[in-house]
């Protein structure tokens, strides 16, 4: 729908509004949870997320539209001439052929992506790192503030507003700084526009990630005040934040159907998601959380930052391999 709907010059703009809740939501929620488990019955936790899913799903209902343009061109065609795109009803058994096609196509299209694209593998590496530390990150927050800091559960779910002011942070001013830079190198003599155009935006945001988890780490470790600690986060999230948006403003630049190419790079983003947070009070029992830290930013400084260096000298030939003509 963003490709759909916004100019490559925008880009960043609309992925700052777009992708902007989904980090934000992890941040505020456990505000919200703490004040709901502390102050009234835990069983008003899954009335709340009830009713706000409820209220979502029925405006989303009403709200979204179509936009993908092949589909508007065909709707436009069949309300001009109905005979040229028949409309296959429910009740005939050509309509379930049909839509049982297009759901196998569309299911095994990320699958493929994932598996006959370098490019997607690159990406999904990075993204996959970012968001498996970044989900740990939030399933040890809460303790930390608890078991270090002594908090109670309400004022220790507050720090995760340092989350949602990184996460704010890294939509707004990385989104106007990503259009900003794409319309200087836009506009050189001679520029072809490509994706590559995306990846100086990338490298200072890949290596926030490491400087904000060695922060928010030692100064944990060390029992440094609260303020310290948390800036330390906000780093990390708006690093995290900023490498999301320039790996998806990447994709939808690249690829037709750049809904597939998400999903395909999101595969391994999930599974680390779920992997990480099971770890981590080992890692964190083990290692303290400034040595535990130190030890992601290493793993994410092995495998995630070196790849958009590689993808500024060797993307285009990357993006070459296994593409379809």
């Amino acid at each position: 729908m963003m490709a759909d709907l916004f100019h490559a010059k925008d880009r960043g703009k609309s992925l700052a509004l777009a992708t902007l809740i989904p980090y934000l939501g992890p941040a505020l929620g456990p505000i919200m949870g703490g004040l709901a488990s502390q102050h009234i019955h835990w069983h008003w936790l899954f009335w709340i997320l009830s009713s706000f899913e409820a209220l979502v799903t029925v405006l989303g209902a009403i709200i979204l539209k179509e936009s993908y343009t092949p589909t508007l061109l065909r709707r436009k065609a069949r309300a001009q001439n109905p005979n040229l795109y028949p409309k296959n009803s429910p009740l005939t058994q050509q309509f379930y052929i049909d839509l049982f096609t297009q759901l196998r196509k569309n299911i095994y299209r990320p699958l493929r992506l994932l598996l006959t694209r370098p490019i997607i593998q690159f990406l999904a590496i990075v993204y996959g790192l970012d968001f498996g530390i970044y989900v740990l990150m939030l399933s040890t927050y809460a303790n930390l503030w608890i078991d270090r800091y002594h908090e109670s559960e309400t004022i220790s779910s507050l720090n995760y507003l340092a989350i949602a002011i990184g996460t704010t942070i890294g939509a707004q001013a990385g989104g106007h700084l990503m259009d900003y830079i794409f319309r200087r190198m836009r506009d050189r003599p001679g520029a072809i526009v490509t994706p590559e155009f995306r990846i100086p935006y990338m490298i200072p945001s890949v290596l926030l990630i490491p400087i904000g988890l060695v922060w928010y780490g030692w100064s944990a470790e060390n029992r440094i005040s609260w303020v310290v600690v948390d800036i330390g986060a906000a780093i990390f999230t708006a690093g995290c934040f900023m490498v999301g948006q320039g790996m998806l403003a990447y994709l939808l630049d690249e690829f037709a159907h750049a809904a597939s190419a998400n999903a395909a790079t999101r595969m391994l983003s999930n599974i680390l998601g779920f992997a990480f947070p099971i770890f981590a009070p080992s890692l964190y029992d083990r290692l303290g959380f400034g040595w535990g830290n130190t030890l992601l930013a290493l793993l994410y400084l092995g495998l995630g930052v070196p790849i958009p260096f590689v993808l500024w000298f060797w993307g285009p030939k990357i993006r070459a391999i296994g593409k379809e003509v």
